[in-house]
C-alpha cells in the first residue's frame, strides 16, 4: 500500500537566489583549528545528503548536492560552480550516486527524484554527464494511482553486477518495484514488491559465490497469499538476475525505512547484514487502512548470510530508528562497533555483540540561547573520521542548527552551551541531512561538508569546515552508504587465521629432545594472503612461508629443547611470528603472535587401548 504521503518531514520554501562565497573567521579547539566557508546557493534549500567524486579529472572529489526545488547542483571544493541541473518540481533527498557507469573516463551523477517534501510531483532517477548534461531519465510506475510516478527516496547504488565492465543502476522506489538499470538506463530486471520502498540498497557478495547481491528494506502489509505481514520485509536479490536468495525475505513488526549496511561484523569472514527499521505501524495515519495499528518491536537487527540473528541481537531500543546504521572501529581492538542514532535524540554505539559499548549511548545537546539547550533528533546517519589527529575516529551526527561530534567515549567536543570553548560547527538553519569528510580542496587536510540554507531557510547554502588535520580515509565512515557508489558494504578486512593461539609441548627430564608439532595457517576472509614467519633459533618452521587462502596451508613446527631440570610450570621458548600482506599491505592482525612453551616432567607415561574388530 502507497504511504509516501505519510512521513512526515519539515515542511519548506522554495525560494531562489544568487550564488556568492563566505570565507569566515578561524577557530581553535584543544589542538586542533579550522575555518569555515559557506557557498550560497542559486536555488532551495539543500535536502540530499551530500555526495563527494571528482567530475572533473583532476583527482579531487567534487561535491554534488540535491534541493527542495529540484535542481541538483556540482560544486568544486573551493566553491566554483561547475553546473547546475534542474529536474523539475520533484525535491530531491536522494544521496546522488558517483560512478563512470557508461566508461567514457569520467564520473557521472545519478539522482533519485521525489520527496515527501513535494509529494505530488513526479519522480524516477536521473543521469547527468560530468558537465551536467542529461543522458537520460527513467519515470517511476503509479503505485499510488495518483496519476504521477512516484517518487524515489532512496538513494541508489552503481554496480557491475553482471560482469560486462559496466556499472547498473540498484534502487528502489515508491512505485514497489526494486529495479537494476543498465548505464544507459535501459531496465536489467526489476522485481515488484507490492509496496512502497524508502530503504537504499546495499551491494555486495554476501553469499559468497562470486557474484553480486542486493540488499534492501521495504513496507509490507498484510497479504497471506504472498506471505507478507503489516510489517516490514528485508529483502536480497541476486544483482545479476533479480532471483531470491536462500534464507529471504525476512518479515518484521514494523517497516523497514532505514537502510541495510554490510560488514563482517562477528569477524567469521562472511558478510553480515545491520539494518534498523521505521516508525509506520504505530501512527493512524501510516497504519493503512487508517488506524490499522500494532504495537511493534523498535529494534536494531543484525542477521547474517542466510538470514539467521547473530548472536546478542537484535538489540531492542527504547525508540524507533529509521536512520541507516554506520560501522567502524572505535575502538581500535579489531572488531567493529554499530553507530545509530534514534528518534529519542540519542546516538548509540553497539559491540559485535549487541553489547552497548561504556560511554554511550549520548543525548546530542546543542545550544539553543543562554542557558537553554535542546536535544533534537535526526533522521541522517553518523559519520565518522579522526577529526582531532590523535588516530582515534571520531562520531560526527547533525542536529537542528549544528553538526555535533563526539570522541569515541561518548564525550562531546562541540559547543553543548552558550557561550562555549568548544568546537563551534553551527549553521545559519537546520541540518537534517547527512554530512561528508573527505579533501575537496587537495591540501591533504580534512574537509567537513553539510548541506542546508541560510537565514531564514533560503537560499540553500553549502557549508564547509577546512580542518587541520590530515585526511586519513582508511577506515573512517566518510558519508552517507560508505562510498561514492553508495554500495554501503565495507568488506572484512584480510585477517591471518591459525589453528592453535598457543603451542605447548612436553618433555622428559634428563636429556635434550626434538619436539614436532604440526598446525594450520590460512586466511579468514576471501582474500589470499602472503605470509612469512620469525621465530626464535630453537624453532624450525617447514614450509616458513608462503600463499594461503581461506582452505589453509598445513606447517611443520620442529623445536629443539635443551635438558631443562623439571618445573611445575612451562619453559618459554618464545613466541612464533605470523607476518600476512595483501598487495603489499599488512592484514590487520599482523603479526600474530603465538607463545610456545614446554614442560619438563620427570616421566612419560604412553598407555595403548587395545582395538577389537569382530568379522561379520
Amino acid at each position: 500500500m502507497s504511504r509516501h504521503l505519510t512521513k512526515v518531514n519539515i515542511v519548506v520554501k522554495v525560494i531562489l537566489a544568487f550564488s556568492i562565497l563566505l570565507v569566515m573567521v578561524k577557530h581553535s579547539a584543544a589542538s586542533t583549528s579550522y575555518t569555515k566557508r559557506v557557498i550560497t546557493l542559486s536555488g532551495g534549500w539543500v535536502t540530499s545528503h551530500v555526495a563527494l567524486g571528482d567530475l572533473t579529472g583532476n583527482e579531487i572529489p567534487d561535491l554534488v548536492v540535491g534541493s527542495n526545488d529540484g535542481i541538483i547542483f556540482a560544486y568544486r571544493g573551493d566553491g566554483i560552480l561547475l553546473w547546475r541541473y534542474d529536474t523539475g518540481d520533484s525535491a530531491i533527498v536522494s544521496k546522488p550516486a558517483i560512478g563512470d557507469i557508461n566508461q567514457d573516463g569520467f564520473n557521472e551523477v545519478v539522482v533519485g527524484i521525489g520527496s515527501t517534501y513535494t509529494p505530488n510531483a513526479p519522480g524516477g532517477v536521473v543521469a547527468l554527464s560530468h558537465t551536467g548534461a542529461l543522458l537520460w531519465r527513467y519515470v517511476s510506475g503509479d503505485f499510488s494511482g495518483d496519476g504521477v510516478p512516484d517518487g524515489v527516496f532512496a538513494s541508489p547504488a552503481l554496480a557491475d553486477v553482471n560482469g560486462d565492465g559496466y556499472l547498473e543502476i540498484i534502487y528502489g522506489g515508491w512505485d514497489a518495484y526494486v529495479r537494476v538499470l543498465t548505464y544507459s538506463g535501459a531496465v536489467l530486471w526489476e522485481r515488484f514488491i507490492r509496496d512502497t520502498i524508502w530503504s537504499s540498497p546495499a551491494v555486495a557478495d554476501l553469499d559468497g559465490d562470486g557474484g553480486l547481491d542486493v540488499v534492501i528494506g521495504s513496507d509490507t502489509h498484510f497479504e497471506p497469499a504472498y506471505g507478507t505481514i503489516d510489517g516490514g520485509r528485508l529483502l536480497a536479490f541476486d544483482a545479476a538476475d533479480g532471483s531470491t536468495l536462500s534464507g529471504f525475505p525476512i518479515n518484521v513488526d514494523e517497516v523497514i525505512w532505514s537502510s541495510p549496511v554490510l560488514t563482517d561484523l562477528d569477524n567469521d569472514g562472511w558478510l553480515d547484514i545491520i539494518v534498523g527499521t521505521g516508525n509506520c505501524w504505530t501512527v493512524p495515519a501510516c497504519a493503512v487502512p487508517y488506524n490499522n495499528t500494532h504495537p511493534v518491536t523498535k529494534a536494531l537487527y543484525a542477521w547474517d548470510r542466510f538470514g539467521n540473528p547473530l548472536p546478542g541481537w537484535p538489540v531492542i531500543l527504547p525508540a524507533y530508528t529509521s536512520a541507516s546504521p554506520s560501522v567502524a572501529d572505535l575502538t581500535q581492538d579489531g572488531s567493529l562497533e554499530v553507530v545509530v542514532n534514534t528518534s529519542d535524540g540519542y546516538v548509540r554505539v553497539y559491540r559485535a555483540d549487541g553489547t552497548p559499548l561504556p560511554g554511550w549511548p549520548v543525548l546530542v545537546t546543542t545550544p539553543a540561547g543562554p542557558g537553554t539547550v535542546v536535544h533534537v533528533p535526526t533522521e541522517a546517519s553518523p559519520i565518522m573520521i579522526d577529526l582531532t589527529g590523535d588516530g582515534v575516529l571520531e562520531v560526527i551526527i547533525p542536529s537542528n542548527w549544528e553538526i555535533v561530534v563526539f570522541d569515541r567515549t561518548g564525550a562531546q567536543l562541540t559547543r553543548d552551551q552558550f557561550p562555549s570553548t568548544k568546537w563551534d560547527l553551527s549553521t545559519e538553519h537546520s541540518v537534517h541531512f547527512t554530512p561528508a569528510v573527505g579533501d575537496v580542496d587537495g591540501d591533504g587536510k580534512v574537509e567537513l561538508v553539510v548541506g542546508g540554507a541560510r537565514t531564514g531557510g533560503t537560499p540553500g547554502a553549502i557549508y564547509i569546515w577546512d580542518f587541520d588535520t590530515d585526511f586519513q580515509s582508511d577506515s573512517s565512515w566518510l558519508y552517507f552508504r560508505l562510498n561514492m557508489h553508495n554500495t554501503a558494504h565495507r568488506m572484512p578486512s584480510p585477517r591471518l587465521k591459525v589453528s592453535s593461539t598457543a603451542i605447548n609441548l612436553m618433555c622428559k627430564y634428563g636429556s635434550a629432545a626434538t619436539l614436532s608439532f604440526q598446525f594450520e595457517i590460512g586466511s579468514l576472509t576471501h582474500e589470499t594472503i602472503d605470509w612469512s614467519s620469525v621465530t626464535p633459533a630453537s624453532i624450525t618452521l617447514v614450509p616458513g612461508s608462503g600463499q594461503v587462502a581461506e582452505t589453509g596451508q598445513s606447517v611443520l613446527a620442529t623445536v629443539s629443547v635443551e635438558s631443562l631440570p623439571i618445573s611445575s610450570t612451562p619453559y618459554s621458548l618464545g613466541n612464533l611470528e605470523l607476518y600476512g600482506m595483501v598487495n603489499g599491505v599488512p592484514v590487520v592482525n599482523s603479526p600474530l603472535s603465538i607463545p610456545v612453551r614446554v614442560l619438563v616432567v620427570e616421566e612419560i607415561y604412553h598407555s595403548f587401548l587395545p582395538l577389537l574388530l569382530r568379522n561379520r
